[in-house]
């Protein structure tokens, strides 16, 4: 495991250092595939009219992006902890600019008042924030009644094979790419970091902890990364444990 930076550590200066090359990195090294996610994860909140919409762990807000190309009403709010990635948010909204809000702050702490947002998302953050049981509940208590929250993050592929193949890319040649374009230490945080991240089933009980609802996952490609979706009741249930099934579940069993 690397020296340099561990799960569970502070992370916003190390997405400060990478910010001016984590897009090109991003395309590079998942070859382009992220861009593909990233629509599937907009498509599971189910968007309408003139929605508001959290992107939480913006970063350089290519997911705010992608909702407000495709929601020509839409407004998004991005929140991220690390100032050059918002930076570099701003310099490539372009025209977008004016339904795109950027604003610094932390998951856990979200500087919104509840109930704002009829729907909230987070593409490859949740696995950097330190207290994700308290973020869960902050997307929550953002989101009003019937909102959808769609989380995208990085797995471990469940084939034997693929999971090979994936380990050795993640642990080997990612670093290297990333050591001769940007800061090798973030791409050997990256494989750490998947590798603790918590079970699918088991993510999916921190969301239904929460309060959320129709909790459920999709793997895309083979199970590198996972798209998880839930709502807030219209009416507050009484919270319950254990998993229950959720056929309705958008996208699930729709490989990308």
């Amino acid at each position: 495991m690397s020296n340099d930076y561990r799960p569970g550590m502070d992370t916003r200066h190390l997405f400060d250092r990478i910010a001016p090359r984590y897009d090109l990195l991003n395309r590079l090294l998942s070859f382009g595939i992220d861009r593909r996610w990233r629509r599937a994860a907009v498509q599971v909140l189910e968007l309408a009219g003139n929605a508001l919409v959290l992107d939480a762990a913006t970063g350089t807000a290519d997911v705010a992006l992608a909702i407000a190309a495709a929601h020509p009403a839409v407004r998004v709010v991005g929140v991220d902890l690390s100032a050059n990635m918002l930076r570099a948010a701003a310099a490539k909204s372009g025209l977008l600019a004016e339904r795109i809000r950027l604003l610094q702050g932390s998951c856990e702490n979200l500087p919104l008042r509840a109930e704002l947002f009829e729907g909230a998302v987070i593409a490859f953050g949740i696995r950097n924030v330190l207290d994700r049981e308290a973020a869960l509940r902050e997307f929550y208590r953002v989101l009003k009644p019937g909102g959808r929250l769609a989380v995208l993050e990085f797995s471990r592929p469940p084939g034997f094979l693929l999971g090979r193949l994936y380990r050795f890319y993640s642990h080997w040649v990612l670093p290297c790419i990333g050591s001769l374009l940007s800061d090798g230490s973030a791409y050997r945080y990256l494989p750490d970091s998947v590798e603790v991240f918590p079970s699918r089933y088991a993510f999916m009980r921190l969301m239904e902890h929460a309060g959320f609802r129709q909790v459920c996952h999709c793997d895309l490609t083979g199970g590198i990364a996972t798209l998880y979706s839930g709502c807030r009741p219209l009416h507050d249930p009484l919270r319950e444990t254990g998993m229950a099934e959720t056929p309705n579940c958008p996208g699930q069993g729709s490989p990308v």
